[in-house]
């Protein structure tokens, strides 16, 4: 279909965290155009090859806490359910607790199963930085990943520390703690570069992927040029 040059904006650019794809909601980086309807996609114009539509990331949850986490969660091994679960909510989402995990830990560890303590679960954190944040150039972001899935979460430091030392009141046997240096402040490109750069290597050294999606690719996150 023939559409007027005057109704196309083309060659269009994003860096990530702007744009993701109608189909799959996969986050996309790279060019873009637009249509005088108002519909985006990929490609510098119409005539690029395999091009698809892409749709705003819907920003409007990011950075908030699931109303199912805002407080810490307190979840014992249930005496009385051979293998409860619970979940995010989220169709089709896999349970962020399966009492059976538990239970084959615990006698892997010759540890008493009939113990009815509650244990901590991790909650979202979302980092508030502070002018000294910034006047240091960098910080700290820690997050946990469970260790039978790339399912990633962002906490604070001190659900970091209490996970990092196996603490018994956590559901440490689940999760594999790791940290990242985030940089804040610089010429904008390499910002980006050294965050993703930083975010590569982690998923190398776990030998695990997802963490570029679960931040949505956004390496410019809490930059301050």
């Amino acid at each position: 279909m023939y559409i007027p040059k005057n109704r196309i904006r083309t060659n269009l650019y994003t860096r990530g965290g702007e744009y993701q794809a109608k189909a799959n909601q996969q986050p996309y980086s790279g060019y873009y155009h637009t249509l005088y309807n108002g519909k985006i996609y990929s490609g510098k114009n119409p005539n690029d090859a395999s091009i698809f539509e892409l749709e705003l990331i819907d920003k409007s949850t990011e950075d908030t806490t699931p109303i199912e986490l805002q407080i810490q969660n307190k979840i014992a091994l249930f005496l009385n359910d051979g293998d409860p679960s619970v979940s995010t909510g989220e169709p089709d989402a896999p349970s962020i607790w399966n009492q059976g995990d538990i239970v084959t830990y615990l006698k892997s560890r010759q540890e008493p199963i009939n113990d009815d303590q509650p244990r901590d679960t991790p909650v979202t954190y979302y980092p508030q930085l502070k002018d000294e944040n910034y006047a240091y150039g960098s910080f700290i972001r820690y997050f946990l990943v469970k260790i039978n899935e790339n399912k990633y979460i962002e906490v604070d430091k001190k659900t970091y520390d209490d996970f990092s030392a196996k603490k018994k009141s956590t559901t440490f046997e689940l999760y594999t703690p790791f940290k990242l240096p985030w940089t804040l402040v610089g010429e904008e490109k390499e910002v980006e570069r050294t965050n993703y750069n930083i975010v590569l290597l982690a998923e190398q050294r776990l030998n695990r992927f997802g963490l570029k999606e679960y931040l949505r690719g956004n390496y410019l996150k809490f930059y301050k040029s």
